[in-house]
């Protein structure tokens, strides 16, 4: 099964509608500012700035993940603007060279999860608002499948943000990884896969039917956290899950821009995105 697929970056208010007034995000980030950006604009473990003071917390554990994640990479980082057509794997992670790599993937889904979770603990009033559908964050991976045009295909999401009871799994934003060597191509496949992956899961559960869908991903390429959205409407969902793929089939993935999260400036900024989308997709507005 082939489809092509136009990747682009765009900007966040493109991507991510703001649900609170500009003073509530700004106070969002300024919450999340951790101990090394107010001693320094990078977080350089050459200098003191990985002395963190005892007692304080918050994002620690993160930073320190983000060191070693650091100390394996090298510099790859996402393409701008790219068209490619792929051929979908019938399970996900039978990507040649990925395996040896799977260790390194969900130490890239742990980044993820670390980080969201902080984020999503500091924003009291979405705690609030939601209390019958807390959010929970997993790095457990889980093989979800789908069908296309009569064809059942695998694809193992390897972590997520999931609401719902705890027998359920609803994820609501996907983690993703790459793994070096790995061309453009696979990385998209690893990225539409998960969205095909969450998108059915999410039909299973809540039997709404064939609606329009937008899909989250949030995950690393090279030292660059970005989020993909993709979206799917429903006519589509419909015609694929019955009839599979047509020969000129198209998708669009959006992507924010890379942030690079060892500089404060990105750090604001990817903290902005990450909290825009939390309210965005759990509906606080206040």
């Amino acid at each position: 099964m082939s489809v092509t697929i136009h990747s682009k970056v765009v900007e966040l208010d493109h991507l991510i509608p703001r649900v609170v007034d500009h003073d509530r995000e700004d106070s969002d980030v300024e919450n999340l500012i951790p101990w090394v950006f107010q001693q320094s604009d990078t977080a350089d473990e050459g200098d003191s700035t990985f002395s963190w003071p005892d007692g304080d917390t918050n994002f620690h554990l993160f930073f320190n993940e983000l060191s070693s994640y650091r100390a394996e990479l090298e510099a790859y980082g996402v393409y701008h603007a790219s068209k490619r057509t792929i051929t979908m794997p019938r399970k996900s992670w039978r990507i040649a060279g990925r395996e040896r790599f799977r260790y390194f993937i969900n130490s890239q889904c742990i980044l993820s999860r670390l980080l969201l979770e902080g984020i999503y603990l500091s924003l009291d009033d979405v705690q609030a608002w939601n209390l019958d559908c807390k959010v929970r964050f997993t790095t457990s991976p889980r093989e979800v499948k789908y069908t296309i045009g009569g064809t059942r295909y695998v694809t193992r999401l390897e972590g997520a943000a999931v609401i719902g009871p705890r027998d359920q799994y609803l994820p609501i934003i996907t983690f993703t990884g790459w793994f070096p060597g790995q061309t453009w191509e696979q990385y998209l496949i690893e990225i539409l896969s998960a969205m095909l992956g969450q998108m059915t899961q999410n039909l299973d559960i809540l039997k709404t039917g064939f609606q329009d869908r937008e899909v989250f991903v949030v995950g690393f390429h090279g030292p660059y956290l970005h989020i993909v959205r993709g979206f799917f409407p429903k006519d589509l969902i419909a015609r694929v899950h019955a009839e599979g793929y047509a020969g000129n089939e198209v998708f669009h993935l959006e992507f924010t821009r890379g942030y690079y999260l060892w500089s404060k400036g990105d750090w604001l900024d990817a903290t902005r995105a990450l909290t825009r989308l939390l309210r965005y997709l759990l509906g606080v507005q206040r």
